[in-house]
């Protein structure tokens, strides 16, 4: 029974202090560069949600210039949405990083911009696991090579694409991956050819960031037929609440103390009589 007790007393003191891990996924939903509206971020609370499009927590729609909205990110602190008409601007992508998930499905209170010339015009998405950031480079549906993923090794590479990791492109029906995304552990690849596709999107998922890049190893495919076929990006953003730990009365470490003492001396006595 004091075992008992003293196990109780501990889980009591020490719940809170460990953090529960909590979780936020979001398809960005738009036929980007001919919509009138704009676009849409549907959040949800599981990825098992997202990939099905059930039981949506929020719906977002951006207009205006939200139209233009491609893709978007985050690796766990910062935020991020792409802006492009992708194949069809000539001057590029922009990069627009925001503090939270809230100013991100808002476009509010934006950290930076950043423009991405040239080339640049051909990114259609881009993800994080925490550690590694990807943008996605491909004139989707409209491209016989296909797509290809490079990737970098912090952030800010990413927004510049400055010092590449890697390029990695995935040929044929690669052509129709238009985002990506990540929260930590699954990975996954987008397929569609947005707006004109009359069957839907294509969610499919990986183990591992090699395998995605490569288009190995498919865990899953999900599909979203209807309307699903406006889906152009998606992201998850995966953190630990911060500790909560519920205040404890000052004679609370006392009386674990002597709780402790009783079941030292009960077994002591157990151990002599036995012995």
């Amino acid at each position: 029974m004091i075992r008992k007790t003293v196990i109780f007393a501990l889980v009591f003191q020490f719940a809170g202090v460990f953090p529960a891990a909590a979780a936020t996924y979001w398809s960005l939903f738009n036929v980007e560069g001919e919509s009138s509206i704009g676009a849409d971020y549907v959040t949800y609370g599981s990825l098992a949600d997202m990939l099905a499009d059930s039981n949506r927590l929020s719906v977002n729609t951006l207009g205006g210039f939200g139209r233009n909205i491609v893709g978007s990110g985050s690796d766990g602190s910062t935020y991020w949405s792409l802006f492009n008409v992708e194949g069809e601007s000539s001057i590029g992508a922009d990069y627009v990083t925001y503090g939270s998930l809230a100013d991100m499905l808002a476009d509010s209170n934006r950290l930076s911009v950043n423009t991405l010339g040239g080339f640049g015009r051909n990114i259609v998405g881009s993800g994080s696991d925490g550690s590694t950031y990807w943008s996605l480079f491909n004139v989707e549906g409209e491209r016989s090579i296909g797509a290809d993923y490079v990737t970098y090794g912090s952030l800010a590479d990413m927004l510049a694409d400055s010092n590449r990791l890697s390029v990695n492109t995935l040929g044929g029906f690669g052509r129709n991956i238009v985002g990506s995304g990540s929260d930590g552990s699954t990975y996954w690849s987008l397929f569609n050819v947005e707006g004109e596709s009359s069957i839907g999107a294509d969610y499919v998922t990986y183990g591992s960031l090699a395998d995605m890049l490569a288009d190995s190893n498919r865990l899953s495919v999900n599909t979203l037929g209807g309307f699903g076929r406006n889906i152009v990006g998606s992201g998850a953003f995966v953190t630990r609440d911060e500790p909560n730990p519920v205040p404890l009365p000052a004679s609370v470490p006392a009386l674990l103390s002597g709780l402790g003492a009783l079941a030292a001396l009960r077994w002591r006595r157990k151990t002599r009589q036995t012995s």
